[in-house]
């Protein structure tokens, strides 16, 4: 009975994005121009499952791009490429936390769930100029929730669609 009441705790979803907002999407042009995404990592020292992790990430990364509105080339790197000028948008990602988390004590007995936390920057391809710089904390979970890395890669997805949506508003 408790570990059903454990797992079939009430998860929701909270998303803190801050930083400097572009104001439109990511490739607002009806052409589909092509960004180039550039991923890194940089995760904290005591790191648990980094390629495990990284993989999960990969997966988010990707799975979002493939349903954007641009046309995306995406790489693992955290430098910014001599042929830059040949893309519309350079988005720079850095991961810096992805995974389950447990706190045990109160207010409740246990809450637990996972998190996201990335950095985000756009440029512009062709001019060089900074279009946003925003960071997301993306949480889902909540007292009585315990969730593995099962769905690390979905999160990651998320955390993503929240930041563009957040980056394209005012």
């Amino acid at each position: 009975m408790l570990a059903a009441a454990l797992l079939g705790g009430c998860a929701t979803t909270q998303v803190d994005v801050s930083g400097t907002r572009a104001g439109q999407p990511l490739c607002p042009d009806a052409e589909r121009p092509t960004a180039l995404v550039l991923w890194s990592t940089h995760w904290r020292p005591d790191q648990k499952d980094v390629l495990e992790r990284e993989a999960a990430a990969w997966q988010g990364i990707e799975q979002f791009f493939v349903r954007s509105s641009c046309r995306t080339e995406i790489r693992n790197s955290a430098a910014v490429p001599a042929d830059a000028s040949a893309y519309g948008r350079i988005v720079l990602l850095t991961v810096r936390e992805l995974g389950p988390v447990l706190r045990i004590g109160s207010p409740s007995l246990i809450a637990g769930g996972t998190e996201v936390v990335i950095e985000t920057k756009v440029i512009d391809g062709r001019s060089g100029k900074p279009l946003a710089e925003l960071r997301t904390h993306w949480q889902n979970g909540g007292a009585f929730v315990i969730k593995g890395v099962g769905s690390l890669g979905q999160d990651m997805t998320e955390a993503l669609a929240a930041t563009f949506q957040a980056m394209a508003s005012r």
